[in-house]
């Protein structure tokens, strides 16, 4: 069985690439080749991603000298992420038309990282280039609170000519239901599908990873914005040093490769993070983390509460009214964890099992 993976064309984001390794991983599993798809073959700095995570106030005030060192420190940055996917995912990059190879493979699978994100949304996202039959999604994420008027039809349209719809986030199962009335099947996002053994596989220690860092070190990892300042306060009184992944001031936090991520998360001994992968390497890890969003309004928070709400990890998010402090920076619950962890695999593997032999019908499907 031939299979190919849809997912946004992008070298620039860590949990992108991860997960797109770990569905990579999951369905040779189950199939006897499978490939991702690079639809956009003239795509390097990806359209949505340039400048993505410069922090926004930087970006306002930055001199030419400061831009020019920011964009040459994300090209090497990029270029890692770039050689990670040549190493580990197979692609497939000669793709002028996309249209053109509904006939080479058996099955298309789309997921999962905001491939269904109303900003940027675009037909071949809900596979309509191939036959119904063909089409699968697997955790599509939505990440936004709710579709814009002006794209219900076409998300009514494009969602409803799939048999087997996976989402990833549980508010996608209600806005899914309510434009189709099909049922989606909330399903792990891809990168929690590997075992810890399965990532420390390719996992790699940066190479300045010193003995200041041989106690323990704290690990922050913001998307589009500053950590909060009480972490330093925080790392102050732990007497802790503090790794802060993609601040763009300090050359090798900032370029770190993914290999070199998935230590930092597998080692630290706590976890500051607004990111959704950030919260799920956690998880996965069982290491002790806060979600602690500076921006509350930004859309990536509509993700994280249904993730720590599947494993019963709600009181992880650090609020305002208490000053963004948590009672027990290390003691975390991570009793039901691996129950429910176990549970979510299962159902996965399940479901893509049904979806790659046509077995039965989900989601509506005629």
């Amino acid at each position: 069985m031939k299979v190919a993976s849809l997912a946004l064309d992008d070298y620039s984001n860590y949990g992108n690439n991860l997960q797109k390794y770990a569905l990579q991983h999951t369905l040779k599993k189950f199939v006897d080749f499978t490939e991702l798809l690079w639809h956009n073959a003239n795509a390097f700095f990806s359209e949505t991603a340039q400048f993505s995570y410069m922090p926004k106030p930087f970006l306002k005030n930055c001199d030419p000298f400061s831009q020019q060192k920011y964009i040459l420190r994300e090209a090497v940055r990029i270029n890692k992420i770039k050689e990670f996917e040549n190493r580990y995912i197979k692609v497939r990059f000669d793709i002028p038309y996309i249209e053109e190879i509904a006939d080479e493979y058996d099955y298309f699978v789309v997921g999962s990282d905001q491939v269904w994100q109303p900003l940027w949304i675009e037909s071949k996202y809900f596979l309509e280039f191939v036959p119904r039959e063909k089409r699968i999604a697997y955790a599509a994420s939505i990440a936004a609170p709710f579709i814009p008027d002006q794209l219900k039809e076409f998300f009514k349209r494009g969602i409803s000519g799939f048999d087997y719809i996976s989402v990833r986030e549980e508010n996608a199962v209600k806005i899914i239901k309510e434009l189709t009335g099909q049922d989606a099947l909330l399903v792990l996002d891809p990168t929690l599908l590997l075992t810890l053994e399965e990532w420390l596989d390719i996992a790699q220690k940066p190479s300045w990873l010193n003995e200041k860092y041989q106690r323990g070190y704290i690990l922050t990892y913001y998307l589009r914005t500053e950590p909060h300042p009480i972490i330093k306060i925080i790392a102050q009184k732990l007497n802790l040093p503090v790794i802060n992944l993609l601040d763009w001031d300090n050359y090798w936090h900032y370029i770190v490769g993914p290999e070199e991520f998935i230590y930092l998360f597998a080692n630290a001994a706590l976890i500051f993070t607004n990111s959704f992968h950030g919260v799920a390497f956690s998880i996965n890890f069982k290491k002790p983390f806060i979600n602690l969003e500076v921006d509350a309004e930004k859309n990536m928070s509509t993700r994280i509460p249904g993730l720590l709400k599947m494993f019963n990890l709600e009181d992880r998010i650090a609020k305002p009214g208490k000053n963004y402090s948590i009672d027990y920076l290390f003691e975390i619950d991570f009793s039901t964890r691996d129950k429910i962890l176990l549970q979510e695999r299962n159902k996965a593997f399940q479901f893509l099992l049904n979806a790659l032999s046509g077995a039965g019908k989900m989601g509506g499907g005629r």
